[in-house]
């Protein structure tokens, strides 16, 4: 070998030495923290986003207005657990095709910006494989596509526009693994697992941030979006207030008002 060569030889491998020194540093302080990989791959957290990253609850409903970041919080929390925890599964259910594509992007993003430090070994439009044996797939909303499964994270997007069979079907991959949690969604109409687990569920977290509380959204852009849409759909995209179904004859008040238990009934026992 020529001098020149190994010279050459010794630059290639110190500089995948640095690499890797690089790469076992920042996923050191990715365990430590994190918020830090979400700033690295996007930018500075809100308060909101950078508490619920921190935590460690099991169970978690998150109930956003429009464009606050409830997305981009999540595919980081997806990317986070693929990098530091070795063999994980992470998966995303959303409503449609097109929005599981979408959810996979962020968390590519977010893995391209902050160096890759675990090596991929498979990268496609649904799925992003790592070579320490984890993995994210992002799947549509469908009964059949969610089973066969076992999943460290399971994270539900748009939660309150995925079907109840959909939830059923996917919740079981959290069983065996006894892992988390994650329902995200805009409000939506008074039915459904979310609107019920919401209102009635025990054993979550609840994570509620309305668009006054985003500092991206202004008063302006606010007023406006109430003169264009109205108060019911304004209060479910940016107060988090779920609304009756607009098919519904009776709003769920007025259903609740007219029940009264201390009537006796005409017929059959009392």
């Amino acid at each position: 070998m020529s001098a020149a060569l190994a010279r050459q030889l010794e630059r290639v491998e110190a500089l995948a030495a640095a690499r890797s020194t690089a790469a076992a540093d920042r996923l050191a302080a990715y365990r430590a923290d994190p918020a830090r990989l979400f700033a690295d791959g996007i930018g500075e957290p809100d308060p909101w986003q950078a508490e619920f990253l921190r935590s460690t609850d099991r169970l978690n409903l998150i109930l956003c207005a429009r464009q606050v970041g409830k997305s981009s919080v999540v595919a980081t929390l997806a990317l986070h657990t693929a990098l530091t925890v070795p063999h994980s599964t992470v998966v995303i259910v959303c409503p449609i095709e097109a929005q599981a594509n979408e959810m996979l992007r962020k968390v590519a993003s977010g893995y391209n910006a902050a160096g890759r430090p675990v090596a991929a070994r498979r990268e496609a439009v649904t799925t992003l494989e790592l070579v320490n044996g984890s993995r994210v797939i992002a799947l549509p909303g469908k009964e059949r596509s969610v089973h066969s499964y076992t999943a460290t994270l399971l994270i539900i997007d748009e939660a309150a526009r995925v079907g109840d069979e959909v939830y059923h079907a996917a919740s079981p991959q959290l069983s065996a693994s006894q892992g988390r949690l994650v329902a995200l969604s805009t409000a939506f109409s008074k039915s459904g697992w979310f609107f019920k687990e919401w209102t009635e569920g025990t054993g979550f977290r609840r994570w509620s941030i309305t668009a006054r509380e985003c500092p991206r959204h202004t008063p302006e852009f606010l007023d406006r979006e109430r003169r264009s849409m109205g108060d019911r759909w304004f209060a479910m995209s940016y107060l988090n207030e779920f609304g009756d179904d607009v098919a519904a004859v009776f709003s769920t008040e007025d259903i609740a008002a007219s029940l009264n238990n201390d009537i006796k009934p005409l017929f059959g026992r009392s």
